[in-house]
This record gives C-alpha cells, structure tokens and sequence, in this order.
C-alpha cells in the first residue's frame, strides 16, 4: 500500500489511522534506513501479521541500497503472509523512480516493478471548505487556529511547519537579523492594517529601525536587504515562508516587488507583538511606501492610537490627497478641532460634493461652533432632507440654551416633521421648567401626534425621577 502526497498534507497521519484502524493487534516494525531493513529481510524477521511501515520511501528506494532494498522487498510480498508493507512518497520521488528509462539506462528498474505492483493512495493537498465547516475541526485549539491562519484549505501543511516556521523567526536574530528585521516590519505591517500585498520598498525603509547600531554597522550596504529578503522567503520543511510571492491576477508569474506574510506568523504576531511599539522608521516607511488608500487610513489611525500625530496627519494628508473619504473626514475633523475653520470647511466641502451627507451634520456642526446658527440651520435642513436629523435636534436644543425658545421650537419641529422628536420632548421639558405650561402642553401634544403614548411616557417618566408627582400626571393627562 502505497499513500502518495506533498510534503507535510498528512500522509504520515494517514497511514497510522488506518494501521490502527484495520491492523490494530499487528506487529507494527519501522525501520529507520535501507541497510536496516535489509538485515531485518536477510534475517527473515518480517513474520506474518507484520505491518513493515516505511516513510518516506524515497529514502529506502534511492541510494546505494536502494535497488538492493527493492529487490529484497520484491521478494517478500511473494512470500507465505499476511504481510502489509505500507510506504508513505512523495509524487515526485513517485515519478522519478516508475519513469520509464531513456536511452538505455536504467537508474531504478527494482524500484519501479515493485511499485508498479501498486495503486496509489492520494492524499490531497488541502481540505475541502465542507470537511472545514465540521463543527469538530473547531472544538480542538490547534485545528481551529490552523483552520484561521491557513490558505487554500492547506491545514495540515500548516500544523506541520507552523511552529518551525516561527521558530525559523526567532532563529533569525542570531544569523540573520536583516532578515529577521524584515520579517518583523512585515508582522507589524499587516498587524496594523496593511492588508494590500508588501512592498519591498516598505520593508526596506523600515528594516533599519529594527536593528541595533551594531548590527546596522555591520551589514553590506550592497547585499544585506537581498539577503534578508532570501532568508525570509527560505521554505521551511519544504512548504511554508514567512514571505511568499503574490501571484499576478491578470497573467503568470509573480508579482514584482511585493510579497504576503505567512498568515501563521501574522496570527503569531498579533500575539507576541501586540504590545510592540514600532520604531520611527516603521511609519516614515508606511508614510513614504504603503501601498492601497485604505493601507493608508488603517495604519494612519493605528500611528493615531499610538501618539505619532504628525505621522497620522500625514498619512492621512496621503490618503485625502489619493481620495480617500475617510481620510477626508478625518483630516477636517482635525482642522476644525485646531481651529482651521477655513481648512476644515473646505475639506467637509469635498465631502458634501461627493455626495457623503454625513459632512452635512459635520460642517453644520462646525458652523454652530463658530457662532454662524443661520449657515449651521442651512446645513443642519439639508442633513435632515438627507435623512440625518440630528444637527437640526442639537440646534434646536443649543438655541434652547440660548435662551431663544421660538427659535428652538421652529427646529423642534421641523426635525419631528421627519419623524425625530426628541428635540420636542426636550423643549416640552424646558418649558414645563419655565412655567409655561400652556406652551409644554403644545409641544407635548404634537410629539404624542406624531410618536404615541413613547412621548409623554418619557416626559412623565423625567418628573417622577425628579420626584414630581404631580407633573407626573400631568404628562400622563396627553397619553393618546
């Protein structure tokens, strides 16, 4: 029997379930080279009810033995049994050795008839998104993170150099820290919110922050990022890199210049970096290399949160300048914050011509702030005729404030026309304090008109937590 597949897809895995599923009370022997299991053959060791397990064939039929070892096998299987001899192969080792010969040599003629014998048992390359929806698969710790941090269904390849691969990593910083430098700026990149491809450029520029003076003075200034990069894309057992090639979506071939972190060491990251303050050269490199107009905002409002304020202003400036409309409304939120009225009305302007209304209730805002309650009432109407009523209700509670109850109640109104009476109920309230109680129950009326008994329910409930029973009842008097 013989179980065929890519490194690391669970061959192994496979050929132990079934011997204990169907050969469980079998001797089990398992050699561990050619020259071994020669002697155990020679010495007739291999009695029946014997399960002769051999992974990684290759490394029994190749070699100075190989033929030898082949040959020996051959004989066995013809032999009185039952005898199982299980072989796990990888598809190339496969070809190489049942190929059939060119011009007259024959490097595995032994190898091949005994493998000819066999049908092969493929073990694929990945799960199906089926088999990966069984509820089991996220019951156990370490299938559940494989399953999140794997591409393509490709589980098992993970669970097998997850683990090598990050200690591939850490190795780095005693004979690669370039590379481990590089790797480490990609980790933070992604943790971050760079979830476009990498560009080299990137990494290049954020290296250096990640080094000490001593390792910086020691690199070639000519080879040392070519080297890096190398290290970084080593395959580890054969399948797995902390930077892998993006394959371009129009054609064949690589991308040039940009490359994806392992997803494995991105959920490694998000662990062991999660407290990690980037360097300065991180986000002059971010500012200078990143490389899609949403990486730009992600990662100007994660150097935001981490008190690099000139860096988050100037990312965001890159990412308004690219037409970002978050970036945008962040930008003229900071200028109107600053003071730069000017500034930040120009921006929300931007906004409000592309079509975003919520720069409506912005700038409406802004204008309120500023003391200009006619330009933020324009506004605060074209917010409302948009569907965003809720500059017209801080307008009309502001000039509440002020004093100007008739203004504040042509608002009240015009915001409660669209359905939003909070700034009624509000104003019901300041003039029941103000002894108007005439022009309460008005304004009471018209919110119970337009919302039901939720209206004076709310009035009533504020008098009885103020402890005034009798107001109480008197909201309760306009219930519908």
């Amino acid at each position: 029997m013989l179980v065929r597949g890519e490194s690391c897809t669970g061959k192994t895995r496979t050929v132990f379930e079934a011997v204990h599923a169907c050969l469980k009370d079998w001797q089990l022997v398992f050699p561990k080279n050619a020259r071994r299991l020669l002697a155990l053959l020679d010495a007739d060791a291999l009695t029946p009810r014997t399960v002769l397990w051999l992974d990684e064939a290759q490394n029994f039929l190749t070699g100075t033995d190989g033929e030898e070892a082949a040959a020996a096998l051959h004989s066995r299987l013809e032999q009185p049994g039952p005898f199982v001899i299980l072989g796990t192969l990888w598809p190339q080792y496969h070809r190489t050795l049942t190929a059939t010969p060119e011009h007259g040599r024959d490097a595995h003629p032994r190898a091949r008839a005994l493998l000819n014998q066999v049908e092969p048992v493929d073990v694929p390359v990945s799960f199906t998104s089926a088999a990966l929806r069984n509820p089991l698969v996220h019951c156990d710790r370490s299938l559940a993170t494989a399953v999140s941090t794997s591409t393509g269904g490709k589980i098992t390849q993970t669970l097998a150099a997850g683990p090598q691969l990050v200690d591939h990593y850490h190795q780095a910083t005693s004979h690669s820290p370039c590379g481990h430098a590089v790797i480490t700026a990609a980790m933070d990149a992604r943790r971050l919110g760079h979830t476009s491809p990498l560009p080299a450029a990137l990494l290049k520029a954020a290296a250096p922050g990640y080094l000490t003076g001593q390792q910086r003075a020691a690199a070639d200034p000519d080879t040392w990022f070519a080297d890096a990069l190398a290290y970084a894309q080593e395959r580890v057992m054969g399948v797995a890199a902390a930077l892998e090639p993006v394959g371009d979506p129009d054609g064949m071939g690589a991308l040039p210049d940009v490359y994806r972190l392992s997803d494995y060491l991105d959920h490694h990251a998000r662990t062991i970096r999660n407290e990690s303050f980037p360097p300065g050269s991180f986000w002059t490199a971010a500012r200078d290399h990143a490389a899609g107009t949403s990486d730009v905002e992600a990662l100007a409002e994660a150097a935001d949160h981490r008190g690099r304020y000139r860096i988050a202003a100037d990312l965001y400036q890159r990412a308004a300048d690219a037409g970002g409309p978050g970036a945008l409304a962040e930008l003229a939120w900071r200028r109107g914050r600053t003071g730069d009225l000017d500034g930040a009305e120009h921006l929300y302007q931007r906004l409000i011509d592309a079509g975003d209304t919520g720069a409506l209730a912005e700038l409406a805002h802004l204008r309120q702030r500023a003391g200009d309650l006619d330009g933020a009432e324009t506004l605060a109407q074209r917010a409302a005729d948009a569907g965003d009523t809720g500059p017209l209700v801080e307008l009309a509670w502001r000039r509440g404030e002020a004093g100007d109850l008739d203004g504040a109640e042509r608002l009240a109104r015009r915001a409660a026309d669209t359905g939003n009476i909070n700034a009624l109920v509000r104003l019901a309230r300041r003039r029941e304090e103000a002894g108007d109680l005439d022009g309460a129950e008005r304004l009471a009326r018209r919110a119970a008109d337009i919302a039901g008994r939720d209206a004076v329910i709310r009035l009533a409930r504020a008098r009885e937590r103020a402890g005034d029973a009798e107001g109480a009842k008197r909201w309760r008097r306009f219930e519908p």
